[in-house]
């Protein structure tokens, strides 16, 4: 699965999914596909695919 960087918009979603997994987003690689975040205070870096599949696990309704 790839995703182009669709700019703004997609970062304040991914944002948005990093809150509610009680983590604070940092950044977004399109290049390589990567969502970078910071759990309890340090810095994690998962790919893309991962971190959406998380989120489906964690919140499946929202």
């Amino acid at each position: 699965m790839q995703f182009k960087d669709f700019g703004r918009g997609a970062r304040i979603e991914l944002s948005k999914m990093a809150k509610l997994l009680g983590m604070k987003f940092i950044g977004y690689n399109s290049k390589d596909q990567q969502v970078s975040l910071e759990v309890h205070g340090k810095g994690v870096t998962y790919p893309l695919e991962e971190f959406i599949q998380q989120y489906e696990r964690i919140c499946p309704t929202a």
